[in-house]
């Protein structure tokens, strides 16, 4: 059901911008955690329920035509003792959104949380099992363009070296990148965001040809500030 999400990217057009959320801001001289041990896990829950109990920012507020839910997993990783972010390259023979790189998700069924849908859409995706995620927080929901779908990103942490077995129906293969990746500037620009007035980050990978852009970039890079801002160290 990856492709219930995987495609927002590219729909998601009619963001409304209230605020400067979309400039380009550094984000700092480099990841605030090298691994996934207890300390460096409780620095990313507490900074990402920090941020969400300020309230939601002005660059994150949309309007919604509709209340339907789906959920994403932002996933992070140990890779030989570094910190990875999990991506998925979609089938390059789908006919939508065909080799696009998106976070695993889809659509939430009747009766399912959040996080039951993220995990459930993820073990179905990656098959990686939900026993083996530790969910530590969330960010605030985002529209697709018709603001018919609210997408709701979850933060999961791998438990050790996950083996994943990817859906070969659904993806071409697994992209993991280091976290401290996203934090060198060369590898992000900031792009008009189609109709809208925002501009927001694109980035690319150590995969030829292969990029991060749109509602996919826009949800990682909401996370990188969330949990590279000190300020989200406490909750004033």
């Amino acid at each position: 059901m990856a492709s219930a999400v995987a495609g927002l990217g590219r729909r998601c057009a009619r963001l409304v911008h209230t605020a400067g959320g979309g400039e380009a801001r550094h984000l700092g001289a480099g990841p605030p955690i090298s691994g996934l041990d207890g300390g460096s896990v409780e620095l990313v829950r507490r900074r990402l329920a920090n941020a969400q109990r300020r309230g939601v920012p002005g660059h994150l507020r949309f309007r919604w035509t509709h209340d339907r839910a789906a959920a994403v997993l932002v996933l992070l990783c140990s890779v030989g003792g570094r910190v990875h972010v999990v991506f998925e390259e979609r089938d390059r023979r789908l006919s939508t959104h065909g080799g696009e790189v998106c976070f695993a998700g889809g659509r939430c069924e009747p009766g399912e949380s959040l996080q039951q849908a993220a995990l459930r859409e993820t073990f179905e995706e990656t098959g990686l099992a939900p026993a083996a995620v530790r969910v530590v927080g969330e960010l605030p929901p985002v529209p697709n363009r018709t603001h018919s779908l609210r997408v709701h990103a979850l933060v999961g942490v791998a438990d050790g070296e996950p083996r994943f077995q990817p859906n070969r129906a659904e993806v071409h293969r697994m992209v993991l990148l280091p976290l401290a990746h996203f934090y060198d500037p060369r590898v992000r620009r900031m792009v008009p965001f189609r109709s809208s007035l925002m501009r927001i980050p694109e980035y690319e990978t150590d995969k030829p040809g292969l990029r991060i852009w749109g509602l996919t970039a826009f949800i990682l890079d909401e996370f990188l500030r969330r949990i590279g801002s000190a300020d989200n160290d406490s909750p004033a």
